[in-house]
């Protein structure tokens, strides 16, 4: 009942409130000069974005955050990721979260997503060979939706969700009888025909590690799952770099570049407010570990024997997690049961459970247009 009170989306629908329960906004139209845009939408209104870029970045991530969390919050992870992936950020705010106007609906949401993808190809003429999806919670909705509709270079989901009823099923058993579905991630997993990288914490309490793993069952294209053993729902991806940084870099070619730059039109930056107050949420460190990794080219942060935590020889390979397992081909029979049994003899505390990974193989760099 509090979640309800005291969210601070502006629908009046109880159930909408809980699924969607804003927090206050934590950033104004000028606390990210030059970073913050306004991207329009079918229907007028106007989408507030953060557009951090890279230069000479080859791959751009479409974020759509979590719950309880707005541009403003998102921002030191967001530029984490760029810094650490050197890869452009484009993250996408949700109606009634921040400063963006609108009622907090499934509906709202992937109006600001496709608004997002549109300004991404047509207004930044960014292909779509060059784009991954990245979704956390929440967010793994319109992630999933965007990438059931569009063919991308890959799509990143954390702790995913199989659908919105799911969840109160799980929390409240028949009473979500009447809640309606919203974001059915299930029924949308089929169609995805990009590379996808799933990690679910064993520890999260709030969407259960099950719908990861339906999730991952019903992606037919090529995919992944991660699943650390101590990683719960609101746990730091920079924590520790077996559970995120690892698995991005071994599972996707990154990172990578292009002699193509990428402009950003005038008219999406906001006008400035005169004497306005630039004020910054607290930023996220970025790890220490993730720091001394060596730069080395595409696929720098990992060696492939730190995420399967064997060196060739059979020994551990020097900083591997000892929960950390092989990525393996779903088609493989063999492999299959040496996964298996390598996750049974897994350690608490290391990265947990990864499986369904196919060889890698890096795409092609694109001609310069």
């Amino acid at each position: 009942m509090w979640v309800v009170l005291s969210s601070k989306s502006t629908s009046w629908n109880p159930i909408e409130r809980l699924i969607f329960p804003a927090p206050t906004p934590s950033y104004n139209v000028d606390s990210f000069p030059r970073e913050l845009i306004l991207i329009p939408r079918e229907d007028g209104a106007k989408v507030p974005c953060l557009f951090l870029p890279f230069r000479h970045a080859r791959f751009l991530f479409i974020y759509f955050h979590a719950n309880a969390e707005d541009l403003g919050l998102s921002y030191g992870f967001c530029k984490i990721l760029r810094d650490l992936f050197q890869v452009h950020i484009l993250a996408v705010e949700y109606p009634g979260y921040g400063i963006c106007p609108g009622s907090s609906d499934e509906a709202g949401i992937m109006a600001n997503a496709r608004a997002a993808m549109e300004f991404v190809t047509k207004s930044l003429c960014w292909p779509s060979d060059g784009i991954k999806l990245f979704g956390r919670s929440l967010g793994t909705g319109p992630t999933v939706a965007m990438a059931a509709e569009y063919n991308v270079a890959g799509v990143i989901l954390i702790s995913p969700f199989t659908g919105i009823k799911d969840l109160f099923e799980g929390q409240v058993g028949r009473l979500a009888d009447i809640v309606a579905d919203r974001f059915c991630n299930i029924a949308l997993a089929p169609r995805i025909r990009s590379p996808t990288l799933i990690i679910h914490g064993m520890q999260d309490g709030l969407v259960p590690p099950e719908h990861g793993r339906k999730l991952y069952a019903a992606i037919t294209s090529r995919r992944m799952l991660v699943t650390p053993t101590n990683m719960s729902h609101n746990t730091s991806l920079l924590k520790d770099v077996g559970t995120f940084i690892l698995p991005m870099t071994h599972f996707f070619s990154l990172p990578d570049y292009t002699f193509e730059e990428i402009e950003v039109p005038e008219w999406a930056f906001p006008p400035t407010t005169p004497d306005a107050k630039a004020e910054k949420p607290p930023e996220e460190e970025t790890p220490e570990a993730a720091r001394q990794l060596p730069v080395l080219g595409p696929g720098w942060l990992i060696p492939p024997t730190w995420l399967c935590g064997r060196g060739s020889a059979g020994n551990k390979a020097a900083g591997a997690d000892d929960g950390a397992v092989e990525p393996i081909s779903r088609l493989d029979p063999a492999a299959e049961d040496k996964v298996k049994g390598s996750a049974a003899a897994a350690k608490p505390g290391g990265c947990g459970d990864v499986a369904g990974a196919q060889a890698v193989t890096p795409i092609a760099p694109r001609t310069p247009r």
